[in-house]
């Protein structure tokens, strides 16, 4: 449909190559507010998003595109296609359910897919991302191109990428690292040859050796947003919890027991239990070429 305004043609939205069109974004926003157990506000969203509150502003309602005869919004309902991914895993919902074209229709699949969710799922989602959780990366930089720079916000790797996981005891006993990957949950500690849940000054993965170079994990060849959640306790996990982190991978119902196991010791106060997530995106689109290391290769 075209009008007449201010003497110049106003024109249908131009969607350009870079941009992914969410149509009705900021209708469908109001009802994602309303689900998220965090990201209540658009300020929430860009904090989320790392950005500014003006920048999403902009991806929200696009810039308009003017020429000597005609005008028309560009890129309104959009976000920037390397920031996709990110945008989509706030939510945890299906691509599909978001880029439905109907508003009525969007409403009904979200308000379904909520009620779906089970207590695990809801628990780990009221977690912000942390950085006190320490994802070290082996290896030197090098020469770096511009365009190949990591999105802002979520941390993201390569495939192939060595990596450890670390993070301060906040002066508990006990501790237990899992990792969410596109096949679900595991648990990095405690696992089959390292089962102890005692710890020091630090939960790490993989297991370090003492007096030999640092021991780093490869990341495998499975894409998409992973998670890391540690978990320190005063007491040690009960038995039926070790049974379900002993499952590989954990199934949904263990992780619902846990859930309720865990929310119960995070009730009683910090000095019981402390939770600490980060999720990070890695990649599978190229890998970086190889580095010579004197660190060891581990699935420990």
């Amino acid at each position: 449909m075209v009008d007449e305004r201010g003497g110049k043609k106003t024109l249908q939205p131009k969607f350009t190559k870079g941009y992914s069109h969410i149509p009705q974004l900021r209708e469908k926003l109001r009802w994602l507010y309303g689900y998220h157990p965090i990201v209540k506000t658009q300020y929430q969203l860009a904090k989320e998003l790392n950005i500014s509150a003006g920048t999403l502003s902009t991806w929200l309602t696009g810039v308009n595109y003017k020429d000597a005869v005609s005008v028309a919004p560009q890129n309104p309902d959009c976000i920037p296609t390397k920031h996709y991914r990110a945008f989509i895993d706030i939510w945890g919902l299906p691509a599909a359910i978001l880029e439905m074209e109907d508003i009525n229709e969007f409403k009904t699949a979200l308000a379904t897919f909520e009620s779906g969710r089970g207590p695990w799922e809801k628990f780990v989602r009221t977690l912000p991302d942390d950085e006190a959780l320490e994802i070290v990366v082996n290896g030197e930089k090098g020469l770096i191109d511009p365009d190949d720079k990591p999105d802002e916000g979520v941390l993201q790797l390569l495939a192939g990428d060595e990596i450890m996981l670390r993070i301060p005891n906040p002066g508990l006993e006990h501790g237990v690292l899992l990792m969410q990957d596109r096949f679900g949950w595991s648990s990095l500690r405690p696992n089959p040859r390292w089962t102890a849940t005692e710890v020091d000054a630090e939960l790490v993965f993989p297991r370090q050796v003492e007096g030999s170079p640092a021991r780093f994990a490869e990341l495998d060849a499975v894409g998409g947003m992973h998670r890391a959640l540690a978990v320190f306790t005063r007491e040690a996990l009960p038995g039926s919890a070790m049974d379900v982190l002993r499952a590989q991978p954990i199934e949904a119902s263990g992780l619902n027991h846990l859930a309720g196991f865990l929310q119960g010791r995070v009730a009683a106060g910090p000095d019981q239990c402390h939770v600490v997530s980060r999720r990070f995106l890695v990649s599978t689109a190229r890998r970086r070429k190889s580095r010579s290391s004197v660190v060891m290769r581990t699935s420990s």
